[in-house]
């Protein structure tokens, strides 16, 4: 008798089950499709395209009621850390156009000081006289403090900037007791920068370029922040200024070139294949340049690209001799393709910073109109002329830009830390000759920690890695 309990049972509870999905004679299959519509969306994408799609899960061992960050983290192979996904904006947020860092204040244990890091041109921040290298120490009336960071520095109304300066002071002491030594930090300045409310603001990758006039001639210098061709309505727009810079710098004989690539986390694969052109030595033009590899399903998208001169336009190839490359763990993706590429092929390739992240991949944007969101997987790997791969790219000088916050400046000012230093090792000067004390040239009590490093909303909306236009 208990078996035939069991039998009738489990048809029992069958029915039930279905009975959830079909209620008074209505199907609710279709509600529940569209909730794993979009990881179904972003699982079919990988399975044609993810350059390792033999390494993911089968889909009926697959979660698709996930958000499509885990979905995608739930999917993917251990070792891609460069697949992502992105939700799909009508328009950017407002935003105040400035990073900054926090850094705790010496005087009140729970304040903090913000150092400005990155000024977006034509923002309110930059209107208010806002530079990089300055220091916040009250927002209107208010320390900054963990608690109401957000809504001083991140929110949108209209704020006063109580500003400071880093500098060497001497502690005050009680009478009798040993004079310390002085120490640096932030202290009031009696400026006071206006800022206006938040508004949508376009950040140019083409961010800062300056002619240096040095002792062994001039030399190039762009803080060059995305590998982005251009807006939705203009999509050549960056890369013409490009075009024009290059031309400026041929009708001087430059063949000189500092680029800044510190704050460059990647772009597209075609401004690559452009500043390429245009650095390398002109025996190299029309050459190979890159080797694109696929999975196996597709075969037919492998690509050779060129150092292509049709591309110049309106630019000019420069020739370079000597390319120096700013760099720290953010450069990532494009500016390493770049790099790779021309590494070789100029007579000096030097590097000054820090390690970059290493990404030999290329990743291609999927967008899906209806959840107006976009996945970004691995597609390709990425090889150069000589069809080898490559890692990080390590520094000739490794060298960190906040050892010294005095010498932490706006980019372009010949005394900003990492500038500075190439234009030392242009002019012969760096590195310097070991000081025969010790203590001599050092930055001892002038380094602080950081806490906390911020990208206010929208500053940077660039792609990140190196993509597929």
């Amino acid at each position: 008798m208990t078996n035939l309990r069991k039998i009738f049972l489990i048809p029992a509870l069958i029915i039930t089950f279905i009975s959830g999905f079909v209620s008074c004679g209505v199907d609710r299959w279709p509600e529940y499709a569209h909730q794993t519509a979009l990881d179904s969306w972003m699982y079919n994408i990988m399975q044609q395209n993810y350059l390792w799609y033999q390494s993911m899960p089968s889909y009926n061992n697959v979660n698709l009621f996930l958000d499509p960050a885990s979905f995608l983290s739930k999917v993917k192979t251990n070792y891609d850390s460069y697949s992502f996904v992105d939700s799909i904006m009508e328009t950017p947020l407002p935003t105040y156009g400035f990073d900054y860092s926090l850094v705790r204040s010496q005087d009140i244990d729970t304040a903090y000081n913000a150092l400005i890091t990155y000024v977006i041109p034509g923002s309110p921040a930059e209107k208010a006289g806002l530079q990089r290298g300055n220091w916040i120490m009250k927002v209107d009336t208010s320390y900054i403090s963990k608690k109401y960071e957000v809504q001083l520095l991140q929110g949108t109304r209209a704020r006063d900037l109580v500003m400071g300066v880093w500098k060497e002071v001497i502690p005050e002491v009680e009478e009798g007791e040993e004079q310390p030594d002085p120490i640096y930090k932030v202290v009031p300045n009696d400026i006071t920068l206006k800022m206006g409310a938040a508004q949508i603001v376009e950040d140019n990758p083409f961010h800062k370029s300056e002619i240096l006039d040095l002792s062994t001639g001039k030399v190039g210098y762009l803080m060059y922040n995305s590998f982005t061709a251009g807006t939705k309505d203009d999509s050549e727009k960056y890369n013409n200024e490009l075009r024009k810079w290059s031309a400026e710098l041929a009708q001087q004989n430059i063949n000189k070139v500092i680029l800044d690539l510190r704050y460059n986390a990647g772009g597209t694969l075609d401004c690559v294949q452009l500043l390429s052109t245009m650095f390398v030595p002109s025996y190299y033009l029309d050459q190979n340049m890159t080797f694109l590899e696929y999975n196996d399903k597709n075969i037919d998208k492998d690509a050779t690209l060129t150092f292509d001169q049709q591309l110049l336009k309106s630019g000019k190839n420069l020739d370079l001799n000597t390319l120096i490359v700013l760099i720290s763990g953010e450069t990532a993706g494009a500016p390493e393709m770049l790099m790779n590429n021309l590494n070789g092929k100029i007579q000096k390739v030097i590097a000054i910073g820090a390690s970059t992240k290493g990404q030999n991949v290329a990743t291609e944007k999927f967008i899906n109109e209806e959840f107006l969101w976009a996945i970004n997987p691995v597609v390709c790997t990425v090889y150069n002329s000589d069809h080898v791969t490559y890692g990080k790219f390590e520094p000739n000088y490794s060298v960190s830009s906040s050892t010294d916050y005095s010498t932490f400046l706006p980019f372009g000012d010949p005394k900003e830390t990492l500038l500075s230093i190439a234009i030392g090792v242009l002019e012969g000067t760096y590195p310097p000759v070991e000081p025969e004390n010790p203590e001599e040239g050092t930055t001892s009590g002038k380094s602080i920690k950081i806490e906390k490093s911020v990208s206010s909303p929208a500053s940077r909306l660039f792609m990140r890695g190196l993509q597929l236009k």
